[in-house]
């Protein structure tokens, strides 16, 4: 099968889902804005985008929108493939639509369908995305449900999960080197592996400290930063909450050292505003541990408040200041969520049967 993405190629969760159709002997090319970083891809072929830039925002995304379709257009003439999967709706989905191309496919990452159509613009966009795509794929119910609520057809709706490496992710990870490195020893501690963006609420985590600390005075909270910008601010935040050394921020890491920063900690929490299924969140049970989310809809299909996990109320410090008390204080109870917590990842969200999955739909299309 040739298959050619239009998808961020400097994401790793674009690589890792090109990455399974290279390996299973598919003909696989990739047409993105950014190069793949560090981490290239053996056997796809990368078609990099130019971009036209104007001080102008309205002339800018008109000129870029009418020169992005054409190299779009002559790239996927050039490849003739298959099938034209697109990642993100309302933009590389705009161009996978504007292309005329079929069969397509356009996968939703979230944002893209619950905070974007909130805009007029970007509304239609959506809209007119769904309608041309072929199948549509989400990671999670509430995605799927705002697609169909956006003029999309049920029946051409899939959930696909990401889906984590469970032989990456596992309870069988020595993090024993990573405490060193991290000289949290056996101290309990806590992480997240969010962006540092406004979004994903790290704030609320620092401001929680405070909190916590009162209970369990040695408690570490590793704060692994992705991409955002927000580093200084919540630096700066907290010194002034006198808790900076409580809080270690390891800024970007290697993907590969994850399963042992995650292994070194006792609890993960993820507290966004909003968000689809999260990959940080599915990584972190299959590495047994109990988590602590915000109280969202996807997260609910995952997190069953005091069965798995807690769910708390969004920037709500002090609720998740008292789960994070609660957990570091029972180990038993830490120990059985997290258990539950690698088996339903085991069952719903292994990345091998999910792209198993997407194959079958993909070959469907097909005939």
């Amino acid at each position: 099968m040739k298959i050619c993405y239009l998808a961020d190629a400097y994401s790793i969760h674009t690589q890792r889902w090109v990455k399974y159709f290279a390996d299973k002997g598919h003909e696989v090319f990739l047409i993105s804005y950014r190069q793949f970083g560090n981490n290239k891809i053996k056997n796809v072929k990368l078609y990099v985008l130019k971009e036209i830039q104007s001080k102008i925002w309205g002339i800018s995304f008109i000129i870029n929108l009418l020169f992005t379709s054409i190299q779009v257009r002559k790239i996927i003439k050039k490849i003739n493939p298959d099938i034209i999967h697109a990642h993100f709706v309302t933009d590389n989905g705009l161009f996978g639509a504007l292309s005329g191309f079929h069969p397509l496919v356009v996968t939703a990452w979230g944002s893209d369908i619950l905070l974007r159509p909130q805009k007029t613009k970007n509304r239609y966009i959506a809209r007119y995305v769904l309608k041309k795509a072929d199948l549509v794929t989400c990671d999670s119910d509430k995605v799927k449900q705002a697609m169909i609520a956006l003029n999309n057809k049920a029946e051409n709706s899939y959930v696909i999960q990401w889906g984590v490496n469970l032989d990456k992710f596992n309870p069988s990870i020595d993090a024993t080197a990573i405490k060193t490195r991290l000289n949290i020893d056996n101290a309990p501690a806590v992480i997240s592996t969010r962006n540092f963006g406004v979004i994903y609420n790290i704030d609320t985590i620092i401001k929680a400290i405070p909190f916590v600390v009162k209970e369990i005075p040695d408690v570490k909270i590793i704060l692994k930063n992705a991409y955002g910008t927000m580093e200084p601010e919540l630096r700066n935040l907290a010194k002034e909450l006198a808790v900076i050394e409580s809080g270690i921020f390891v800024g970007m890491i290697d993907y590969d050292e994850m399963p042992t920063y995650l292994k070194a900690s006792d609890v993960f929490i993820s507290v966004p505003s909003s968000d689809s299924t999260s990959i940080s969140l599915l990584e972190a049970m299959a590495c047994e541990l109990p988590v602590i989310v915000s109280d969202l809809p996807a997260n609910r299909e995952w997190v069953k408040d005091e069965w798995n996990g807690y769910i708390v109320p969004i920037r709500d410090e002090k609720a998740l200041a008292d789960a994070i008390v609660k957990l570091l204080k029972d180990e038993k109870k830490r120990k059985l969520f997290g258990r539950r917590n690698y088996e339903l990842v085991k069952e719903k969200g292994d990345y091998e049967k999910n792209m198993e999955k997407m194959e079958e739909l993909y070959g469907s299309l097909l005939g």
